[in-house]
């Protein structure tokens, strides 16, 4: 019941974006695009977009897992709605489902903690939880819900009093995890290194670990070759993963699965043996891919890495964003269950399994740790806040509903809804007071250039290859049959790095590269913040020079109707066949 309310106001608040067929973000709109080239015909294990930085295309980064439940709805609902209404409904019921999951999983480990009303509450309190809401909600399909999931899957497993079937249900959950992203990797680790510890101080845990080992090895390379199809260790992705992880791996579990097997009850001979093993894996991984041992974005093009990647804030330490989304992300769930679990462990640690206590607490710190140095990663830490949240609210309101005096019950009672989220209150209460509503004015002009029925004027145009600002490229994609140079996915980072150059050269170096890569139309918006950036950083360059309307002659302003777009057709230096 609780799922569904929270479903209905869902769709309630996100009915717009439902309505536009488009979902939220790039990542999102370039999902679609993928799951419509497999259902059009492209192989399972092809990734490939071909219509990104033609002719040196690259695979995606991400497999197809993601895309099973929202092709098993487009496909039943296809013949009774159509093709755009059974996309749009894939849209908003993979989602709730990810969530419903979602909610029964913070239930099931909230109750090895806390009683009944707590494990009600926490699975309730996750919808005022802005990290997840904001990657678990209507049109938003990328794979962070099921990273959320698969986080809180691995953590529920963790209290299975059977380690043999516990273990198993681990490193299966760990390998779908690493499976469909890498980003899942720093809290994979740390599940497994509690474990290694564990072990060696108490030999009964090598069950445990003997089984998450054997799992996760064994779930990786079946979920390997069912995405890929192949096994080709000259081919290692950084960001990932590849041959050279698995391989790695596998020579870490031939030395740890026999020592846990075999090895005496003697803490010195265990901790030398993880050391050995974790010397093995790593020497095993240099071997076969040391570019990636700087990490997954080690071997990008440096011109798109400064221009592109440390502006990508989802990716960056909490201390690079503003104080408004710091506040908003992290003065919720995150800030209450650490003032939570602090008072617990201080006050009331007696009347809580201690050792069930030290592993929510234990992977709920972790999280933390790891969204402080990466943005995203705070909705799996205010998910794995939910039960001390949840605790601290019901412990709260409880208090205040025993005062005795109407007056203060009824001020102490309504002082609870500011614990559940005391950060988006504090920033709505701020925009209050100042004026401020935190978004950035557009004027009418810029937002008709913006919106997606601009976009989908392009088909107007004749099919041609279209260099358009980055977040642009899979709306267009997705709603026409063009081709783009380069979107915000860096596997293609020559192309990015190409379409960058375009901008910020002089207008002869420009045009050579569009002559290079065959762009047929420049199509852009004023105002947009990307291209501010470059012709603010090189006014001499081709934006620069275009923004204030010095056009080179080998530009053509091409005009369609009702569309705010501003668009130049590339005059080519030689006759070619098409346009």
């Amino acid at each position: 019941m609780i799922w569904l309310a929270v479903c209905a106001v869902l769709i309630l608040v996100t009915r717009g974006q439902i309505m536009s067929g488009i979902g939220w973000d790039p990542d999102d709109q370039l999902r679609m695009v993928q799951l419509r080239d497999w259902l059009g015909g492209q192989s399972w294990f092809d990734t490939i977009q071909y219509r990104i930085g033609e002719p040196d295309s690259q695979p995606m980064h991400w497999p197809r897992w993601v895309e099973l439940p929202l092709a098993l709805v487009v496909l039943l609902l296809k013949p009774l709605i159509g093709a755009a209404s059974a996309e749009t409904a894939a849209m908003v019921i993979a989602p709730l489902v990810t969530l419903g999951v979602a909610m029964w999983l913070v239930v099931k480990i909230t109750e090895q903690v806390f009683d009944r009303k707590v494990t009600l509450l926490a699975a309730a309190l996750l919808a005022t939880a802005v990290p997840i809401v904001s990657q678990i909600r209507p049109m938003r399909v990328d794979h962070h819900g099921w990273q959320i999931a698969l986080a809180l899957t691995a953590l529920w497993t963790m209290f299975w009093p059977d380690k043999r079937k516990g273990g198993i249900a681990l490193g299966a959950t760990l390998a779908l995890w690493l499976s469909i992203s890498l980003e899942g990797l720093p809290l994979s680790a740390a599940f497994v290194v509690l474990l290694g510890w564990r072990w060696v101080f108490r030999t009964e845990e090598g069950v445990r670990l003997f089984w998450t080992l054997l799992s996760f090895l064994m779930a990786s390379f079946m979920f390997y070759f069912a995405s890929q199809g192949n096994f080709n260790t000259a081919v290692n992705y950084c960001d990932a993963l590849s041959p050279a992880h698995l391989l790695a791996c596998t020579a870490g579990a031939a030395v740890m699965l026999p020592a846990i097997k075999w090895l005496p009850a003697n803490i010195a001979l265990r901790t030398v043996s993880l050391a050995v093993a974790g010397a093995a894996a790593l020497a095993i991984f240099y071997g076969f891919a040391a570019q990636c041992v700087g990490g997954a974005f080690n071997t990008m093009d440096p011109i798109v890495r400064e221009y592109w990647l440390v502006n990508v804030l989802e990716g960056l330490p909490i201390w690079y964003q503003n104080g408004k989304t710091m506040v908003t992300l992290l003065g919720g769930s995150i800030i209450v269950g650490l003032g939570s679990l602090i008072y617990i462990v201080r006050v009331r640690c007696g009347q809580i399994d201690r050792g069930k206590l030290f592993i929510l607490a234990y992977a709920f710190l972790w999280a933390v740790l790891l969204s402080l140095f990466v943005q995203r990663a705070t909705a799996v830490a205010a998910a794995f806040a939910l039960p001390f949240m949840a605790w601290a609210v019901q412990q709260a309101f409880a208090h205040a509903r025993a005062i005795e005096r109407p007056v203060s019950r009824i001020l102490a009672s309504a002082a609870v809804v500011f614990l559940i989220m005391p950060g988006p209150l504090a920033i709505a209460l701020f925009n209050k007071i100042t004026g401020d509503d935190g978004k950035a004015e557009l004027n009418s002009g810029t937002a008709t250039c913006k919106d997606n029925a601009s976009l989908a004027r392009l088909n107007a145009l004749p099919r041609s290859r279209i260099v358009a600002p980055f977040d642009f490229g899979p709306r267009i994609l997705l709603l026409t049959p063009h081709s783009v140079l380069a979107t915000s996915h860096h596997r293609n980072d020559k192309a990015m790095a190409d379409q960058i150059r375009i901008f910020i050269s002089v207008p002869d170096v420009a045009r050579e590269i569009l002559e290079a890569r065959d762009i047929r139309y420049i199509v852009a918006c004023d105002g947009e913040a990307e291209l501010d950036f470059y012709a603010k950083k090189h006014p001499e360059g081709l934006w620069a020079k275009l923004a204030k309307g010095q056009n080179p002659d080998w530009l053509q302003p091409v005009h369609i109707r009702d569309s705010g777009l501003t668009i130049w057709r590339v005059a080519t230096k030689e006759f070619r066949n098409h346009m």
